[in-house]
């Protein structure tokens, strides 16, 4: 009867020391947030914009190009892009994300950027709550003696709020050595959501 029933548990506990392998808990332990910026929201939110006919230039000489955007679930951001001026690749940018809400400088850095495409840089992640207004800027004090050195690409003649998916954009503001203009387009300025 003992050996039966030795017998017996050594059949039910092989089957299960076999599958309770290191491997299975891998794919649990290992599987981290990704900062992938090959597709992200804002990009998504952008194209469609610039295919739905508006006017995707490069343009506006003023110091800070900034937007304001709400996000619809909790984020993480963990990296800003950006595309800079043929003649500013080795001129940092003051990059800036700011909780409207809390009144908080949630980054700031000083920056270089590709001219030929937009690139990207890693920050710190930044957690992005629902319910909150955020603003992310583009600051270029730079210029030297000519203020067309401020420019940068924007997609312009559109109405707030826009959204896409998880982003809501609901303001923009360019301003800095001239008449402020507010709501009247959206820089590029890529936010990328660890995913």
């Amino acid at each position: 009867m003992k050996l039966k029933f030795i017998n017996l548990l050594i059949c039910l506990i092989i089957p299960i020391v076999i599958s309770c392998t290191d491997g299975d808990d891998e794919s649990i332990v290992n599987n981290p947030l990704q900062c992938d910026s090959s597709n992200t929201t804002f990009n998504q939110l952008y194209n469609n914009l610039a295919d739905a006919s508006h006017q995707d230039v490069t343009t506006m000489d003023l110091v800070t190009h900034s937007y304001t955007f709400e996000v619809s679930s909790n984020k993480t951001i963990c990296s800003i892009g950006y595309k800079s001026l043929p003649t500013f690749n080795t001129t940092p940018y003051a990059m800036e994300i700011y909780d409207n809400t809390a009144s908080t400088v949630l980054y700031s850095g000083s920056h270089t950027f590709s001219s030929t495409a937009t690139s990207y840089v890693a920050i710190t992640p930044i957690q992005v709550v629902v319910g909150h207004s955020y603003t992310i800027k583009r600051i270029q004090t730079n210029w030297g003696s000519n203020i067309g050195n401020t420019i940068g690409r924007l997609v312009r003649n559109l109405n707030f709020p826009v959204t896409f998916g998880n982003l809501k954009i609901t303001g923009s503001s360019f301003y800095g050595t001239g008449v402020p203009l507010n709501d009247w387009a959206i820089p590029y300025i890529d936010i990328v959501f660890e995913n």
